[in-house]
């Protein structure tokens, strides 16, 4: 039980000064758990009247929001639960609380870029929110921090957003995927920065050319040779310096077979030694040389993968020097996607782009 020490306020209506009391009544307020127990607060509070005009209010409580029958420490506890990939539910669960209760607090929570960073990384993400499939995420991955949230990918949402920055000339490098849209976007908006093609996505084009070779040859193949490319997908694409004895006998049986898939296994070697490369310099020699063979290999994934290196050469090329990429968009995207599936979706976007800003912080 307790009672606020008696002290003077001000009239919301018309600002005279008055420490009268009108009445009194206990207001039960829940606090923060002690040892496993449930608090509750039976206040005492005042209500005020005022002299001058006859207003009658209430007594501020400094540990005590507004209309809220919890205290500041309450909501601070939730604001810490809610930086956490957890669903509304069980958070309202773990406090006795409704989930539309929660659920006010997290609207409470609004975040707001006041400037552009130097090194600014887009990329999308599928969070089917109020009938649009992919949002679009922005980020500064040099200080690892979320710059906004974006209820759609599209180019004008983003003109929109990005046009609004009186400071466009602060940002020197834009980090993406191998989106052509988003390159010729980010040339248009920011025309002087260097434009960086993250590394795990260009390396992803070679993955995906091998798997699709890979999946076409074990299909043609009898139930005899068949056998022979169980958990070949593994070791194609595995360091060769992790290979055992006995992957590197499979892996000779299956190159053996396999023509197109030696050749396509020989071109995904190769290309490791471009990613080896110590500078800009020594990647466009190998780049080049790479692309090359890949165009008189005969096999049309790789063929389509060398046009694609091809265009975007000067940006691949970038990120060997440059040491900027997608990684931490790619570790947000991860935490969207646990926040998602604990929460059985998320439709609303306000709120969903709030709990990943919020999330991001922690």
């Amino acid at each position: 039980h307790l009672r606020m020490q008696q002290r003077l306020h001000h009239c919301p209506k018309c600002g005279a000064v008055t420490s009268k009391v009108h009445d009194y009544r206990t207001q039960l307020v829940r606090d923060v758990s002690i040892s496993g127990y449930d608090t509750i607060l039976h206040l005492r509070k005042r209500r005020h009247v005022c002299p001058k005009c006859g207003k009658r209010f209430d007594e501020q409580i400094d540990f005590l929001p507004r209309y809220r029958q919890f205290t500041n420490r309450v909501n601070l506890q939730i604001f810490e639960q809610l930086k956490k990939c957890r669903s509304i539910k069980d958070i309202a669960t773990d406090n006795n609380m409704s989930p539309p209760t929660v659920a006010k607090i997290i609207n409470e929570i609004d975040f707001k870029t006041r400037k552009l960073p130097e090194v600014l990384a887009i990329d999308e993400f599928r969070g089917n929110a109020e009938g649009e499939r992919f949002q679009c995420i922005l980020a500064d991955p040099k200080n690892h921090k979320v710059v906004e949230i974006l209820p759609n990918r599209r180019h004008e949402m983003i003109r929109h957003y990005l046009g609004k920055f009186s400071n466009k000339r602060d940002v020197r490098f834009v980090v993406m995927d191998m989106t052509g849209g988003y390159r010729k976007l980010m040339k248009e908006l920011f025309p002087w920065a260097t434009i960086i093609v993250d590394k795990y996505h260009y390396v992803r084009q070679i993955t995906f050319a091998l798997e699709r070779i890979r999946v076409e040859e074990q299909k043609r193949l009898s139930d005899q040779w068949r056998k022979y490319f169980k958990r070949s997908k593994y070791i194609l694409l595995k360091d060769t310096r992790k290979l055992t004895m006995d992957d590197r006998i499979q892996l000779d049986n299956i190159l053996r077979i396999s023509e197109p898939l030696r050749k396509a296994y020989e071109l995904k070697q190769e290309f490791e030694l471009v990613k080896a490369s110590r500078d800009r310099e020594e990647a466009s020699r190998r780049l080049s040389r790479w692309i090359m063979r890949a165009q008189k290999s005969g096999l049309p994934e790789f063929i389509k993968v060398s046009f694609t290196y091809q265009n975007w050469s000067r940006e691949i090329l970038n990120s060997f020097e440059y040491p900027y990429t997608n990684g931490y968009i790619e570790g947000c995207n991860n935490r969207i996607k646990v926040l998602k599936r604990v929460s059985f979706g998320m439709p609303r976007f306000a709120r969903f782009r709030r709990r990943i800003m919020h999330i991001m912080l922690n």
